[in-house]
């Protein structure tokens, strides 16, 4: 039975959108049974999951001062990643920001084990320049080739893929969309006692500054945020909550509750809030980055992350109108359950990781793998 390693940023508990996809993708292939599942994360394992794991420690203040996803492991646990990866016959990776996930891909190319590079995210807007010239410097030294030296790469959105074309380099950027689950994402029989609901990290490219603007010009309406991040909503107003970190079946309860969800995100593609809302019978209103052309949104809108009036007045117009029409949640359900399945898409990956594993790996050119070197040679070598 092949051994697949998937690495991701944390375990699910973290309660990111990219923790879940990666707990859900790993749970799928591991009761599918045709592969040996471990997933490699930061922070402690839960418990009674599917698959094994590997907890690794890091060091999250960047994270927590700004947003950006920068993790410093500690240096102990780079050597118990080395010997995961090195026993591994396929390296799955959640995404290339993350430092852990770059030492991975580098040491699983030394030793010609097939990498499959799964691209969630893209460029973070940031209102300061010395962040947009790092993020630039940081996607042509690093995460571009990354891109260009994994065995198979994956975007999760169209949207996402032609964001990256550019570092690809003509590299083929295959497209699987996120699945969700919909035995837990789906229609509950609960008061909708939440007005506007909006889910996600607070931080500037989600839009989160749009929802305390609205609440207060519409304090008639009662406003809920959830999610975890440096710019978390100050409520200093009686109509808006904040949840910290809810866990997913809390979520799906949430979106039961709402009367319509707002996705102002400033980000490349349909990010997993769009159809988890709509699964449970939600109307959405998305910005024009978040839209996607299957689903069926109660308004789509542009956004301006410095939100002048005119783009608030037309948020606080189309949340008016979605709140006083009637929405046919079972219509809402079905048009997910049609397009996002997660059996469908645990099963591509599937087909994909045992095809890579089938295929002999091409090593770059200019360095060949060492089977001599060991453990501490690898270490040394990426610490």
């Amino acid at each position: 039975m092949p051994e697949l390693l998937m690495i991701s940023s944390h375990f699910i508990d973290h309660g990111g959108g990219l923790e879940r996809v990666a707990d859900d993708l790993a749970r799928r292939l591991a009761e599918d049974g045709r592969f040996a599942v471990t997933l490699a994360a930061h922070g402690p394992a839960p418990s009674g999951l599917a698959y094994r794991t590997l907890a690794l420690r890091a060091s999250s203040i960047v994270e927590r001062l700004t947003g950006l996803p920068l993790l410093f492991p500690h240096p102990a646990d780079l050597l118990a990643l080395a010997k995961a990866v090195r026993k591994a016959d396929v390296v799955v990776l959640h995404d290339n920001l993350y430092l852990a996930n770059l030492i991975a891909q580098w040491i699983a190319q030394r030793r010609a084990i097939p990498t499959i590079l799964i691209k969630h995210s893209g460029w973070v807007h940031s209102p300061s320049a010395v962040m947009r010239t790092a993020q630039s410097i940081a996607n042509r030294l690093v995460l571009g080739p990354s891109l260009r030296s994994a065995t198979r790469c994956i975007a999760v959105t169209a949207a996402k893929r032609d964001s990256l074309s550019h570092l690809a380099r003509g590299r083929n950027i295959d497209v699987i969309e996120n699945g969700i689950d919909t035995s837990l994402f789906s229609i509950q029989e609960i008061e909708r006692d939440i007005d506007v609901l909006f889910v996600g990290r607070f931080v500037a490219k989600k839009g989160v500054g749009l929802v305390e603007r609205l609440a207060a010009q519409m304090p008639e309406c009662r406003f809920l945020c959830a999610g975890f991040g440096p710019a978390a909503p100050q409520p200093t107003r009686a109509n808006i909550r904040v949840v910290d970190r809810p866990d997913p079946a809390e979520i799906a309860r949430l979106y039961a509750q709402a009367r319509v969800v707002v996705v102002p995100a400033h980000s490349e593609g349909t990010p997993l809030v769009v159809p988890e809302s709509l699964a449970c019978g939600t109307p959405v209103i998305a910005s024009t980055h978040a839209a996607h052309p299957a689903l069926p949104l109660a308004a789509i809108l542009p956004i301006d992350l410095d939100w002048p009036d005119a783009v608030v007045r037309q948020w606080k117009a189309a949340i008016a109108a979605a709140l006083a029409e009637k929405a046919d949640p079972h219509r809402l359900h079905k048009a997910v359950t049609d397009h996002f399945s997660l059996i469908a898409t645990a099963g591509r990956y599937a087909a994909l990781i045992e095809e890579v594993v089938g295929v002999p790996y091409a090593l770059p050119e200019r360095r060949s793998a060492r089977p001599e070197d060991s453990i501490d040679d690898i270490a040394s070598g990426v610490s």
